[in-house]
């Protein structure tokens, strides 16, 4: 009986252990129209200070114990990646805007595509 109440306790403390890293919105119409350059400025260090946090935070600690004993990981890897790909998104759109209202003169390079399985038929 103590075996099966220690497995539970386990489990229930490895979801708990999964990370939430949070994620960047997107960059709305109004913003891109309203945002003056050195806002649009200020938002770019916004955006690569979260990076930064979720860089940080994604350092090895107990709660990865934790969550490997639950899905060996993976929740942590997958928030960390969406945390990082909305940021990478957002910078981009931020990047732009800023091109489009001539706060600078150097167009910036189009985010790769995600990379995609392909499925033979």
């Amino acid at each position: 009986m103590r075996s099966v109440a220690a497995i539970v306790f386990l489990t229930t403390l490895a979801g708990c252990a999964t990370k939430n890293f949070g994620t960047q919105p997107p960059l709305t119409d109004f913003e891109r129209q309203n945002l003056s350059c050195r806002e649009i400025q200020m938002e770019q260090a916004k955006v690569m200070g979260f990076a930064q946090q979720v860089d940080k935070e994604s350092q090895f600690d107990g709660r990865d114990v934790l969550a490997a004993l639950g899905d060996f990981g993976i929740g942590n890897s997958v928030a960390k990646s969406s945390a990082i790909d909305s940021a990478k998104q957002r910078y981009y759109q931020l990047e732009l805007a800023a091109y489009e209202k001539g706060c600078t003169t150097e167009k910036p390079e189009p985010l790769p595509e995600p990379v995609r399985y392909k499925v033979d038929s």
